[in-house]
């Protein structure tokens, strides 16, 4: 894995001290509602444009990153506390994972991130409530960025971006018009409550000895163990790659495949191991 992928793994790029300096978006509302059943983006009542994009993949997500995103991910937090509680102890700290209750009146239902030049942005989709905030906004590209403390900003919409003000510049470039990354090809077509794809550097001897990974997690539909299924998958996978992927398969019961230049790890695991098969993967 080059180094600002290895960064993002273990978790560097985004500290705790960072996200404690946020200040909830309608926290300065009184009157902010603690439900909203409106969809309609005018109910921000925010001034300027919105974003209004489809967010039921990895793949909606990576339409609006840019073109150097080493690594992202979506989650859906509404179909299984066990994984959400599992994605927020092996990702990347993020606030809709940490802060998720305390940013908004509202729930996040589901919540993805993009990494890229050693900064990221966060997706929110929650439902819209208004905000009530009446001071200073930085307008971009027809937007307007709200302010917070630490040099942090949310655009409001569906979903809501949040992150670094340059960072949040960066996408909303993609969102008007740039080219996104066309760097990931494996989450095309999949579907998952959680789903995280990384670019790695073929012949590494540091960790992520391929060119590309994908995972999906989706709570199992069938039994009463509430097991999940997992789907690991590497494009030019290097021998220590595979060797890592075929110890989880044996591990923890799973299939191991490899066709032409993929390797393919999937199968069933009980919920007690979840977070122990997500950190094996996604270790260095």
């Amino acid at each position: 894995m080059n180094q600002k992928a290895f960064s993002i793994f273990v978790g560097v790029i985004m500290t705790l001290s960072m996200l404690a300096g946020y200040v909830m978006i309608g926290g300065q509302n009184n009157n902010a509602p603690m439900a909203a059943s409106s969809t309609s983006l005018e109910t921000f009542g925010v001034q300027g444009r919105m974003v209004d994009w489809s967010f039921n993949s990895l793949s909606d997500v990576l339409e609006m990153a840019p073109n150097n995103t080493v690594m992202a991910y979506w989650i859906n937090l509404s179909a299984s506390q066990n994984l959400t509680d599992a994605a927020r102890a092996v990702l990347p700290q993020s606030f809709a994972l940490n802060y998720g209750r305390q940013l908004y009146p509202v729930e996040i239902e589901k919540a993805a991130a993009v990494y890229f030049n050693n900064t990221w942005t966060e997706f929110h989709w929650i439902r819209p409530f208004h905000v009530g905030y009446n001071g200073l906004v930085l307008p971009y590209q027809d937007f307007m960025m709200i302010p917070s403390s630490g040099g942090y900003a949310s655009v409001m919409g569906m979903p809501t971006l949040f992150g670094p003000q340059d960072a949040l510049k960066s996408v909303l470039d993609v969102i008007v018009g740039a080219m996104p990354t066309d760097n990931f090809t494996m989450p095309t077509g999949e579907e998952a409550d959680l789903q995280l794809a990384a670019l790695g550097t073929e012949g590494s001897t540091q960790g992520g000895d391929f060119r590309e990974f994908y995972l999906g997690v989706s709570r199992s539909k069938a039994g009463v163990d509430g097991g999940y299924n997992i789907t690991a998958k590497y494009l030019l996978p290097g021998v220590g790659t595979e060797q890592k992927a075929e110890e989880i398969a044996g591990k923890y019961g799973l299939a191991y495949s490899t066709k032409g230049s993929g390797m393919d790890v999937s199968g069933s695991v009980a919920a007690g191991d979840l977070k122990s098969v997500l950190m094996a993967f996604l270790e260095p």
